[in-house]
This record gives structure tokens, C-alpha cells and sequence, in this order.
């Protein structure tokens, strides 16, 4: 029997994969975005000023300036003056005091890095990026070659090994250079626990398996404010979220081998003896649920059908979320006669350049991968930035993510892909570019903060409703001949975009709202870029180039 049709006979979710789906989701998602984004929090930056000398004030040695909507008095973080009271004369200072409310101790009043050191966190945080880029490209090829599971354990080992060396810095270099490497490892257990997880159900749960995943990552964002609320000491939290990882580890001897990579590598029999696991676990009958080729499996693997990449679709998958909705007429049947040789032959990068159509959709949907990942990460990092209370500002941009995931599968269905992701970047860019124009207090005295908080988190949640959008669209816009290589260059793009992200929130320090008045301009330009493309609801998906122009350019 094919895979497939095993996987049917023992029941999509049925109790066996549920289980090893939130095993895989629990330890490759939540410490991911943990470490993804404890910047926020080791490196957040505490009010400070020039240290006062003894017996000194703070009116009389620290330049100061009077809000004139609040009537607070904005003290200067990097200036002082020479002598108490002569308002004339004011120099650089080389000693701060930081006020521990309410991020307590962080690297920033650790290592001093403020005034002319201040750009040192973001730039720690570029760097880790830069490791996400490498690990996502390394760790796709290692776990090709060398199976999903060593590979997803291997990377939380060394994980929790150089997550510990990081809480005992001595440095922001140091800190810096260590970071890139947990960015490279980070990708070898969120991109393997992703694929391992996709690969446990058959083409038509796939994709929501896909989507579901992400509601865990979503858990790590909201779960990771109330650790450092608890626990305001840098090192002792770098700790909280690195230890834990240590408990995955056992899970060595639960977790099975996909049973799709044991076919591609030509293991037949390791993968029956899964199969009887699942099967005696499931309640099912194991005897006729046999494995007798992998012909079939090892020719997907090979054109990167199942290729270790977070952002590299089954076109199955895809196929199986829009049959529901596929009208059965004799349109859809039509297209240029597909041959073996087509869609075996490999592809590279300058085949996405072919024609006009391909190419046009080449750069608008790296634009777009680009510019969500901007917008995403720079909302997710700058949430410090926000009125109100860091942690519940942190707490609320993790849990606007999970009810715009569930959106998004149903909006997918009723209006197709285009036309939503237009929408939700328009109104994503738009909240995003409002939010610096609401005072704290309005005229009459009342505070605005929530109307701030929920318009920034309503540019959050669109943002996150069209990542899990595109990356859908993006699977069936391509021709199965270069879709692989087509995802692979959005991958990079969104990689490059996550890299830009700290850099645009290093403008804040100079114009607090230019960042998220670039948001939402990246927004508002991905949203109406999009219309640029065909839609793909209700439209098989084309296999070569010339059925991409006969299938979706009309």
C-alpha cells in the first residue's frame, strides 16, 4: 500500500499521531519563538540617566524637558551637567543609573549599552537573524540527508549547551557572536518539528496541521512575557527558557522517525515497524497495512516535494485545501498535456524568469514574504515601545495571532487568497502608521492607551492572518516544476526581511515614528502589490511553466 492510503486507514489525527503532533509542536515551536524574540526582554532598554554625585539631584545635574500634553518632565539619558544648577554647561556622561522598574536587570544596564553603545542590542538581534538565515538553509540539507528526528534532537541538544553559555556573558560581543549560532540552531528544530508534523497526516489534513502548528508558536509569545515578568534577572530567564529543553530530549525514545523520510532513504522496513506502532496504538488492524514500494515517496523527496524547508509545500497539500471548493466543470480539466520529463527535470533560480507571468510573480511575492516578515517581527520586537504595560503589550501581540490563524483558514475559503491578504495588508498598514498619531492623554484628560494598545494589535493580527495566508498562495501559484525553487527564494526574502526589521527600530532612538509609519507604508504598497497576481481559489494547480500562462493568466 502507499503511505497515503495507510495514513487514511489509521484515521487522520487519530490518537497516535495526536500525540507525537504535540510532542513535535511543544518542543519545536514554543522554545522557538522563545528564543526568537527573548531580545525583547534581555535587552530591554530601562529609563536611565547620567549617575548624579553624591548629594547631588536629579533637577539640578540632569537637563530636563516638560511634556506639554502630561506636564512630565522628560529627563536626558546621556547628558549632564557639569556643575549643579549651571544650566549652560553639559557634558557626555560615562556612568548611569537605571531605574530596575520594571524590566529589572538586563544587558543594557549590565554592559552600559546606552547613549553611544545603545545600537548594540539591535545589532545583537540582526546577527541572531542572520544565524536564522544560514539554519535555514544548512539545516534543510542536513535533515534531508541525515533523517528528521537526529537532526531535530541533535539541534535542541546543542541548543540547551549554547542557550546556558549565554546566560554566563561576560559581553556584548560575546553575547552577540553566541546568539548567531542559537539563530542557526534554532532553525534545525522549528523547520524539522514543522515538516515532521506535516508529514504525520495525509494530503487533506496537512495543511491544517500546518496551520494548527502555528497556534504553539503563538503559546511561546504569550508564555514568554510571564517569565520574564517573574523572573527580572537577564541571565536566570536566559536559563528559564533554555533548560527546559532539556525535558525534549527524552522524547527521543517516543517520538518516531518520519515515516516519509525512512521511504525516501529507501528503509521500508523501519518505516512498517512505525506503521505497526501506529497502528496497535490506534486500534487498527496492522496486518494488511504493509509498505510495499517507495518509488513513488522517493521521487517527491528528490524534487523537494517533502524538502526540509518550513516555507516548501506538498502540492498535495495544497490541492486536497481547495478540492471542497473546486468547481467540476470542464475548465479545470484543461491545460498543456504535462510529461514525465517536465516535471522531473530540475530547476533553478533563472527558471523563475522565464516569462513574463512567472517573473512578475517571482518579485511580487518576494516583495510581499519580505515585507510581512518586516512588519511581523518589527511589531513582535517593538512592542516595548507601546503605552502601557510591556509584559500584557507582549502577552496581547502572541494572543491576537491564534483567533487570526483560525480567520484565516475560513477567509481563504469564502473569498479565495488575493483579496484578503489585500484587505488584511491595508488595514494592517493602516493601524500600524494611526498608532504613533494617538496621544497617551487626550485633551480632556483621558487616557488612551487601550485605543493605542488595540490599534497597534490590530495591525499585529492582520500581519500574522496574511503570513499564514501567503504562505498557502504561495504554494499554488507556482508550477509544481519550479515551486520548490520558488519557495526557497521567498524563504531568503522573508529571512532578509527579519534582518531588516531590528535595523528599522534602530530609527526609533532618533524618530520614534518613523517605524511604524514604514510599517504600515510596506503594508499598504504589499497589500495593493498583490493585486498584481492571478487568483489561484477554485484553480488546479499548474504543473509545468506553459500551464502556469493556459491555468491562472486569464
Amino acid at each position: 500500500m502507499e503511505l497515503d492510503d495507510i495514513l487514511k486507514e489509521l484515521g487522520d489525527f487519530g490518537r497516535y499521531q495526536t500525540i507525537v503532533y504535540l510532542m513535535l509542536s511543544l518542543i519545536g515551536q514554543v522554545p522557538a519563538s522563545w528564543h526568537m524574540l527573548a531580545i525583547s526582554f534581555l535587552g530591554a532598554v530601562p529609563d536611565h540617566h547620567c549617575k548624579i554625585p553624591d548629594g547631588g539631584t536629579k533637577e539640578g545635574y540632569i537637563p530636563g524637558t516638560t511634556d506639554p500634553d502630561t506636564g512630565d518632565v522628560e529627563y536626558d539619558s546621556c547628558t549632564i551637567y557639569l556643575r549643579e544648577g549651571e544650566l549652560n554647561t553639559t557634558t557626555d556622561c560615562d556612568e548611569w543609573d537605571y531605574n530596575e522598574d520594571p524590566y529589572g536587570d538586563t544587558i543594557v544596564n549590565e554592559w552600559d549599552l546606552v547613549c553611544d553603545d545603545a545600537n548594540f542590542v539591535e545589532i545583537s538581534q540582526i546577527v541572531f537573524m542572520a544565524g536564522v538565515m544560514v539554519g535555514s538553509v544548512l539545516f534543510g540539507q542536513l535533515s534531508d540527508r541525515f533523517g528528521r528526528k537526529p537532526i531535530l534532537f541533535v539541534s535542541l541538544a546543542v541548543q540547551v549547551v549554547l542557550g546556558t553559555t549565554v546566560a554566563f556573558s561576560t559581553g556584548i560581543v560575546f553575547f552577540t557572536v553566541v546568539r548567531f549560532f542559537m539563530g542557526t540552531l534554532e532553525q534545525g528544530y522549528d523547520i524539522t518539528s514543522y515538516v515532521m508534523v506535516t508529514e504525520l497526516f495525509t494530503p487533506r489534513r496537512r495543511a491544517y496541521a500546518g496551520i494548527l502548528l502555528t497556534n504553539f508558536w503563538a503559546l511561546g509569545i504569550m508564555s514568554l512575557p510571564l517569565l520574564a515578568w517573574l523572573i527580572q534577572d537577564w541571565r536566570y530567564l536566559q536559563l528559564a527558557i533554555t533548560l527546559p529543553l532539556i525535558l525534549a530530549l527524552p522524547l527521543w525514545w517516543f517520538i518516531p522517525e518520519s515515516p516519509r523520510w525512512l521511504l525516501s532513504a529507501g528503509k521500508v522496513d523501519q518505516a512498517n515497524e512505525i506503521i505497526s506502532k501506529m497502528a496497535a496504538f490506534n486500534g487498527k488492524a496492522a496486518d494488511s497495512l504493509k509498505l510495499t514500494t517507495f518509488d513513488g515517496v522517493k521521487g517527491d523527496l528528490d524534487n523537494g516535494v517533502y524538502s526540509n524547508d518550513i516555507t516548501s509545500f506538498d502540492n498535495e497539500t495544497t490541492e486536497a485545501a481547495t478540492d471542497d471548493h473546486l468547481p467540476k466543470s470542464p475548465d479545470n480539466m484543461a491545460g498543456v498535456s504535462t510529461t514525465t520529463s517536465e516535471l522531473t527535470e530540475k530547476a533553478t533560480i533563472l527558471d523563475l524568469f522565464k516569462t513574463a507571468l512567472l517573473a512578475k510573480i517571482t518579485v511580487v511575492m518576494s516583495f510581499i514574504w519580505m515585507v510581512n516578515a518586516v512588519i511581523y517581527y518589527g511589531l513582535s520586537l517593538n512592542t516595548g515601545s507601546l503605552a502601557g504595560d510591556p509584559y500584557l503589550n507582549f502577552f496581547l501581540s502572541g494572543a491576537v495571532e491564534i483567533p487570526s490563524y483560525i480567520m484565516a483558514v475560513f477567509v481563504v475559503t469564502w473569498f479565495g487568497r488575493k483579496l484578503p491578504v489585500c484587505v488584511l495588508h491595508v488595514i494592517g498598514g493602516v493601524a500600524c502608521a494611526v498608532t504613533v498619531f494617538i496621544p497617551e492623554v487626550s485633551e480632556g484628560g483621558k487616557d488612551l492607551t487601550p485605543l493605542i494598545v488595540t490599534t497597534a494589535m490590530t495591525g499585529k493580527f492582520c500581519i500574522a492572518a496574511t503570513y499564514a495566508i501567503i504562505f498557502l498562495y504561495a504554494s499554488e501559484i507556482f508550477p509544481t516544476v519550479v515551486r520548490n525553487v520558488g519557495i526557497g527564494v521567498l524563504s531568503f526574502s522573508s529571512r532578509i526581511g527579519g534582518i531588516i526589521a531590528p535595523l528599522m527600530i534602530l530609527l526609533e532612538d532618533e524618530y520614534p515614528k518613523v517605524p511604524m509609519i514604514l510599517f504600515g507604508i510596506l503594508s499598504v504598497l504589499a497589500g495593493l502589490a498583490i493585486l498584481l497576481l492571478p487568483e489561484t481559489k477554485g484553480r488546479r494547480q499548474p504543473q509545468t511553466i506553459k500551464e502556469l500562462e493556459s491555468v491562472l493568466d486569464h
